[in-house]
């Protein structure tokens, strides 16, 4: 009997050893772990910055290539911003000048007259409305001088007139011209002169001073300048 309880005995004091020592492990450890039923994480999470990018700035890229040779560096500045309309320069050469002579009637000049004129010197009419005279030959063919109605818009075509009394017209040469410009300059004088006197008028410059010798000079002398323009 007492064998049987010296048993029980030790039996009992081995299981509280082995429970002491379970729940001191337990204690002790440096994590503990939970059990959850929900893995996920519902909560959201935000980033954010306080860094703000400017659209308007540059990205400047370089690239750089070297050799045994040479070295050099290729600068590439891409900008968002919009690029300066280009400018273009015509050059001195491009500049069109205009020498105008008016040949104002003394009372009105008669639309039927001027047709008549026109025709007989070969100035033409064109599609806007107004006379033109061009050298022709089997070679070429250029603008010489034109011949407009001195009122605004300068018609001189029946179907744009509202009365058939013209006040006045206006030769015009633009130069440069694909020619001499001394020779087409006289040649438009002369024949503003003969059409003025043909039917009562006076000649004018463009600044309404009655055109005079000295007037006169001046002007050939603007034409004789663009005389090697071609």
């Amino acid at each position: 009997m007492y064998d049987n309880e010296f048993r029980v005995i030790i039996i009992l004091i081995g299981l509280f050893i082995i429970f002491y020592i379970f729940f001191i492990s337990k204690n002790n450890r440096k994590y503990k772990v939970y059990k959850t039923k929900n893995y996920d994480i519902k909560k959201n999470i935000e980033i954010k910055t306080n860094n703000k990018s400017d659209i308007n700035s540059n990205i400047n890229i370089n690239l750089k290539t070297k050799n045994k040779n040479q070295s050099s560096v290729k600068d590439i500045k891409v900008s968002t911003n919009k690029p300066k309309q280009m400018s273009l320069s015509l050059g001195a050469n491009e500049e069109k000048k205009l020498i105008i002579i008016n040949s104002i009637a003394k009372k009105y000049y008669n639309v039927k007259d001027i047709y008549f004129f026109m025709e007989e010197n070969n100035i033409f009419i064109n599609n806007s409305g107004y006379y033109e005279k061009f050298h022709i030959n089997k070679h070429e063919r250029f603008l010489k001088y034109s011949v407009t109605n001195i009122s605004s818009p300068g018609y001189l075509n029946k179907e744009n007139l509202t009365s058939p009394k013209i006040k006045g017209l206006s030769f015009f040469i633009q130069l440069p011209v694909k020619a001499d410009s001394l020779n087409v300059f006289n040649e438009m004088v002369n024949d503003a002169k003969i059409f003025s006197k043909s039917y009562k008028g006076n000649l004018y410059n463009s600044d309404k001073e009655l055109l005079s010798n000295k007037i006169l000079k001046n002007l050939k002398n603007i034409a004789k300048s663009y005389k090697d323009e071609y």
